[in-house]
């Protein structure tokens, strides 16, 4: 692709055509999806997503979930950056300075940034994105799954265990979230987000993509979700986890193809903070990802010490994201000495996955 920038063709898109070349891509990450770009863009009003293609040949089609600022843009919102790609180009690599460079000169942008996963934890992105200079980012956790839930239970910290025992003792009880529980996603993702004293202008309407349909890929691009709530012995709900499923890695086999699953949200009630029903709530989605072949796992970064425990105390293990940035007139600087290079932080709206505990 050394010539992307000379014969990139790059395009904006209607958000319904970005839905249907979005279900004809492969993405081991899911974050270009609408349905969660929305959680993003809900608390970062001045931002706005450009759904962009980049097309160099026949079939070779990159798609770019572009959020821009001004004359900033960085791909995607909310979790980490992803570029679907047509089915030429599963698996081959992708030169971030190119695309960048074809981006923002199409669209008058001075630089693109995004982040990436930790190298190692997910190898179908690493072979997408083999070629990109990136700086550490902030620490995620990562918890190798590989299908087997058995095995997490056994490694776990005794109080993670003791923990989910005394939620089913006190008679809450896990169950998938179906329609209508939005709602009730809500209600918790307020009170989780007040402890942090974090406000939010996400709707239930954004969060009903994550309970309709759990685990089904809808015609509109919505998010592949598992999502289970703990109710208490009238009902209600007192706590939620909810993890989005990417797509297996092209051309992998084995561990090395499984899909990979990440933390979006643990929401709990004041109640159910005192009956464990958050330890419940994220144990029966384990179970849940197990039972898909889900290999690894990432359940974001640590907003506290608490949150670090919680994390370790199921076995993840701490590993740092990959910031990369492109900015217009770096091209020299980087044929020179490629890898300086920075980023801004997770997301648009830091929402997502740090404080939502």
């Amino acid at each position: 692709m050394a010539e992307l920038r000379e014969r990139a063709a790059v395009s904006v898109l209607s958000e319904s055509a970005w839905d249907v070349r979005l279900t004809r891509a492969r993405a081991e990450l899911p974050f270009a999806r609408r349905d969660l770009l929305a959680l993003g863009l809900a608390d970062a009003p001045g931002l706005r997503f450009v759904p962009t293609a980049v097309r160099w040949g026949p079939g070779d089609e990159v798609l770019v979930p572009l959020c821009v600022s001004g004359d900033r843009g960085q791909i995607g919102c909310y979790g980490y950056g992803s570029l679907p790609a047509s089915a030429d180009l599963r698996g081959r690599p992708v030169d971030f300075a190119d695309l960048a460079e074809a981006v923002c000169r199409d669209r008058g942008l001075t630089q693109l940034t995004t982040l990436l996963p930790p190298r190692g934890a997910f190898p179908g992105v690493d072979r997408r994105s083999e070629r990109w200079p990136a700086r550490p980012g902030r620490d995620t956790y990562l918890l190798r799954l590989d299908g087997d839930a058995g095995a997490v239970w056994t490694a776990a910290r005794g109080n993670c265990r003791t923990a989910v025992r005394r939620a089913g003792a006190l008679g809450l009880v896990a169950t998938a979230a179906t329609p209508g529980h939005e709602d009730d996603l809500l209600r918790l993702y307020r009170e989780t987000l007040s402890r942090h004293g974090v406000a939010s202008a996400v709707t239930a309407t954004d969060l009903a993509p994550l309970v309709g349909g759990a685990g089904e890929v809808d015609g509109a691009g919505g998010a592949q979700a598992v999502t289970t709530v703990v109710l208490d012995e009238d009902g209600g709900v007192q706590a939620a986890s909810v993890f989005a499923l990417g797509e297996p890695a092209a051309g992998g086999s084995g561990a090395a193809g499984a899909q990979g699953a990440f933390h979006l949200m643990q929401l709990t009630s004041e109640r159910g903070r005192i009956a464990n029903a958050g330890h419940l709530a994220f144990w029966s989605a384990l179970t849940e990802l197990a039972a898909r072949g889900v290999g690894t796992v990432d359940l974001g970064a640590a907003a506290g010490e608490g949150q670090a425990r919680f994390k370790t105390g199921w076995g993840a293990v701490a590993a740092a994201s990959r910031l990369v940035r492109w900015r217009d007139g770096e091209r020299t600087a980087r044929d020179g000495a490629r890898g300086r290079n920075g980023a801004r932080g997770r997301n648009g709206a830091r929402t997502d996955r740090e404080g939502t505990r």
